[in-house]
C-alpha cells in the first residue's frame, strides 16, 4: 500500500483541503448538480486538471453504485491517471440533496470529493476509510452541515482532526460485527440468522466477544451425513435429503459447539492492511474476523469488499 505521506503533509486530513476548495451551503438540488460544483471547484484551484474528463470519471463512479458511506455523507471519488497529489472538495447542503435511485434515494447533507493519483492505490483507500471511520458519528455531519460560513468549516476540522497513519492498517477497511452466536445457541437459532442476513459464516463468540470459531453454512450442511456417503460416486442414499429433515427436527437441541469450527482466519486490527492481501491469497476463506489486542472480534473484511475497495472502487 502507497505511503500516505509521500505529498509531505503532517497526516491529518486537513492538510488535504483548504478553504478555497470548500463550499458551505450550496445550493445545488441534485447529486448531479453538487458533483459538477465539486468538480468545478476542484479545476478551479487545479488549473491543470480536465475537468470533463474528471466528471466523466466521477460519474462513471457513481453510476455503478451511489458513494453514500454513510447516512448524510457522500464520497463521489474517482482515480486519475497522471495526477500527483491527492485533491479534495467538500460541500454542505442544509437541506440535502438526493443520492442514488428514486427507490433507494438517500439525503445527504455533506460531500466530499476525492481524486486520487491512479498508481496510489493505497492513498485512495486510506482517505476513503478514515472519512469514513471519522464520520460515523452522525452528530458530526448533521453539526457540519449546519455551518454557515468556510471559515466555521475550516474551524470544525481544525476542532476534529482526521489524522491518517503513515499506512493503512486492517481496522481502516473493517465492516462493523454482522451476526454473532454463542456456543450454546442452537442450531436452529444459527440458522435463523444465516436466514436474515447474507451471511456464509457467522463468528461464535464467548460471552467476553472473544472469536472461540466459525459456523459456516458448509459445516451444516455436513451435519448429520451419513459417515463417508460424499466420498461415493452413488448418492442414492440421501436423494430425498431426508437426513435434513432429520436435522431440522433436532436442531433445536443441537448446540452451535457441535457444528463450528473452532479454527478460523483472524487479524489484529493494528496490524498493516496488506496482511489481508496474504490472508486472502494463502488461505482458502473469503471472509477474515478482525479481532482486538484480547482477542475479541471487532468486525470483518469480505474478500470482495476488499478488493472493491483496492481495485475498482
Amino acid at each position: 500500500m502507497g505511503n500516505v505521506n509521500r505529498a509531505g503533509t503532517s497526516g491529518k486530513f486537513q492538510d488535504f483541503l483548504n478553504s478555497s476548495a470548500i463550499i458551505c451551503q450550496s445550493r445545488a438540488a441534485s447529486a448531479a448538480a453538487i458533483i459538477n460544483e465539486l468538480v468545478d471547484r476542484a479545476a478551479d484551484n487545479n488549473p491543470t486538471l480536465d475537468r470533463d474528463s474528471v466528471k466523466k470519471a466521477v460519474f462513471e463512479r457513481e453510476s455503478i453504485f451511489p458513494t453514500v458511506i454513510a447516512p448524510g455523507l457522500a464520497m463521489p471519488h474517482a482515480r486519475i491517471a497522471g495526477l500527483q497529489e491527492l485533491i479534495v472538495a467538500l460541500a454542505t447542503s442544509k437541506e440535502g440533496v438526493a443520492f442514488g435511485g428514486a427507490d433507494d434515494s438517500e439525503t445527504v447533507r455533506v460531500a466530499v470529493l476525492v481524486l486520487a493519483p491512479a498508481d496510489n492505490p493505497g492513498l485512495h483507500l486510506h482517505v476513503v476509510s478514515a472519512l469514513a471511520r471519522e464520520f460515523s458519528d452522525l452528530e458530526k455531519i448533521d453539526q457540519l452541515s449546519e455551518l454557515t460560513s468556510v471559515d466555521e468549516v475550516v474551524k470544525f476540522f481544525g476542532v476534529v482532526p482526521m489524522r491518517l497513519s503513515e499506512y493503512l492498517k486492517v481496522g481502516d477497511v473493517t465492516s462493523g460485527v454482522g451476526p454473532v452466536v454463542l456456543p450454546n445457541d442452537s442450531l436452529a437459532f444459527a440458522l435463523r440468522k444465516f436466514a436474515e442476513t447474507n451471511a456464509e459464516q457467522i463468528p461464535v463468540i464467548d460471552e467476553n466477544g472473544g472469536v472461540l470459531g466459525i459456523v459456516t453454512l458448509k459445516n451444516i450442511l455436513s451435519c448429520n451425513l451419513p459417515e463417508g456417503v460424499l466420498e461415493q460416486d452413488d448418492l442414492s442414499a440421501i436423494y430425498d435429503f431426508r437426513p435434513y429433515a432429520n436435522m431440522l427436527k433436532k436442531s433445536g437441541d443441537i448446540q452451535v459447539s457441535e457444528v463450528m469450527e473452532k479454527s478460523c482466519v483472524t487479524v489484529n486490527e493494528d496490524e498493516f492492511a496488506v496482511q489481508l492481501l496474504k490472508s486472502f491469497v494463502n488461505t482458502p476463506v473469503n471472509e477474515v474476523l478482525v479481532v482486538d489486542k484480547d482477542q475479541r472480534l471487532r468486525g470483518m473484511v469480505a474478500l470482495k469488499n476488499f478488493c472493491a475497495k483496492l481495485l475498482w472502487d
